[in-house]
């Protein structure tokens, strides 16, 4: 075999976290496997904060297949007590707070316009934010150590699927042929398996419709400070609502802000329907604009690179998987990031991947495993759609937003605790979405948000009914005290 053309049981085109961590959970079945980046770490990149159900997952691939050296990342104490050098910064849980165009933001003693989520006990335990640049580059450097052959600036310029696959590409060594009985997509949208199989983009399956600006800052103001110059107190939340993934709902869409811990803040704003074509920077401009509490925070921010802004961000691909390739979650499909499900989707998608591809390339049962695979996926991105376009449609009144989100803060902690205690088996769906009951709940309370909104401006006894609703039916599932009004929209960890 020349030096130009190498053979490989697997082709993982995509060399992010999750490229290389299926590349890694496969190598230690003994499979061959190479990896396919297009750019060369550390690299931008976004997808940033993670979650209780990211970690557990994580943990529970590090244990099976002895991938140690990940371990200390499922927790924030731990990472920092082990990796210093990577650069990362805790997340406590979800905050959200409200804003109306032109005013400052008042906070109030019913603690209406404000919702904390806590996901964790203390802050050694907790989440984090991931600086993806460090993290994907450990990443990658750690699949190397465990014997995957990881090629950087390496672009996928041709695909051919006879007898196996054959994909053509050019690098830094040029043109080469990579040769592989099984290819997965792990690009996050850009790989060519789209082309080659010629599967469909249906992203107008999907009701969500979104898109972003965003970049890194320097300077970025605590919240929590503006929060409280505004007169509110922070004495009874759950945690600091900086060390989370803090979210600020807007008229127009809502804007996330990620702390790290050099001094880095990721920020960025998602706007419901398509681009106006206005540059990234005006749209930016407009926005603080509009908002003097927002704006506020980020009056002495510099950005530490040009502001990106995107097209419409939705994508869905079907099927995701056949006999011979799959794809990532990341790959298969994109919604919106609110509500942080990117990177724990991605994992569960890596782990099924490496779990179906246990049983043998070629074997009997693989087919039957990735029908599954596409199965469980596909309902999983239909409730996705539902919670997170439904509570985009809720942005007009908070009180009927905050609600509706109490089904995915719902669905997380079941399948956390589930997993915590074991109780998991291989086909529990992401947030609780194998359980026809509950996503049966959801498509009916959904249905019932969009004729409200769709009706005009819904009045206190509706937005109190639809409340009343959501906490009879979360009931079932409620373990962390989630329909407790006495809570006042601080909800601590239990």
């Amino acid at each position: 075999m020349s030096a130009a053309r190498r053979r490989h049981e697997v082709a993982v085109i995509g060399g992010g976290f999750g490229g290389t961590l299926v590349a890694m959970c496969l190598a230690s079945q003994g499979r061959s496997v190479v990896v396919l980046e297009r750019g060369r770490h550390p690299r931008f990149a976004i997808g940033e904060s993670t979650t209780p159900l990211a970690n557990l997952v994580l943990k529970g691939l590090c244990e099976r297949y002895g991938l140690d050296e990940l371990l200390p990342l499922c927790k924030y104490g731990t990472w920092k007590a082990t990796y210093p050098e990577l650069r990362c910064g805790p997340k406590r849980g979800f905050s959200f707070f409200a804003h109306e165009p032109g005013s400052d933001f008042g906070p109030r003693n019913d603690h209406k316009n404000e919702l904390f989520v806590a996901a964790n006990a203390s802050e050694a335990a907790g989440d984090t934010q991931w600086l993806r640049e460090d993290l994907d580059a450990f990443f990658a450097t750690a699949a190397r150590a465990r014997g995957v052959s990881v090629l950087e600036g390496v672009e996928v310029t041709g695909v051919r699927r006879e007898n196996g696959w054959t994909l053509e590409t050019i690098g830094p060594e040029g043109t080469r042929q990579i040769q592989a009985d099984f290819v997965i997509d792990a690009s996050g949208g850009l790989g060519p398996l789209k082309d080659a199989l010629g599967l469909e983009d249906h992203a107008d399956d999907l009701a969500t419709q979104s898109h972003a600006v965003f970049s890194h800052f320097e300077g970025v103001r605590p919240w929590g400070a503006i929060y409280e110059e505004s007169g509110g107190s922070l004495a009874g939340s759950p945690f600091p609502p900086d060390a989370a993934a803090l979210h600020h709902i807007l008229e127009e869409g809502w804007m996330w802000a990620l702390a790290f811990d050099h001094g880095v803040t990721s920020v960025g704003a998602v706007l419901t329907g398509a681009p106006t074509g206005a540059s990234p920077d005006r749209t930016w401009r407009e926005l603080l604009a509009r908002y003097p509490s927002v704006a506020a925070q980020m009056a002495d921010a510099r950005p530490t690179r040009p502001l990106t802004g995107t097209a419409l961000l939705q994508r869905r691909l079907r099927p995701s998987a056949g006999n011979d390739w799959g794809l990532l979650p990341a790959a298969a499909y994109f919604i919106d990031p609110l509500l942080s499900p990117g990177n724990a989707h991605t994992l569960y998608g890596v782990e099924r991947l490496a779990r179906a591809l246990s049983v043998g390339l070629g074997a009997p049962d693989l087919a039957e495993a990735l029908k599954a695979y596409d199965d469980s996926l596909q309902n999983e991105v239909d409730l996705l759609d539902m919670l997170i376009h439904g509570c985009q449609a809720a942005f007009c009144n908070f009180e009927l937003m905050t609600a509706f989100s109490l089904y995915y803060f719902t669905g997380a902690i079941w399948s956390e605790v589930r997993r915590e205690e074991g109780k998991a088996g291989p086909d529990d769906g992401f947030l609780n979405a194998h359980d026809e009951r509950f996503r049966g709940l959801v498509q009916a309370a959904y249905g019932e948000l969009i004729r409200l909104v769709g009706a005009g401006a819904p009045s206190a006894k509706a937005v109190s009914a639809f409340t009343a609703r959501v906490r009879k039916d979360i009931q079932p599932y409620d373990l962390a005290g989630l329909g407790d009004p006495t809570k006042l929209n601080r909800y601590p960890y239990v």
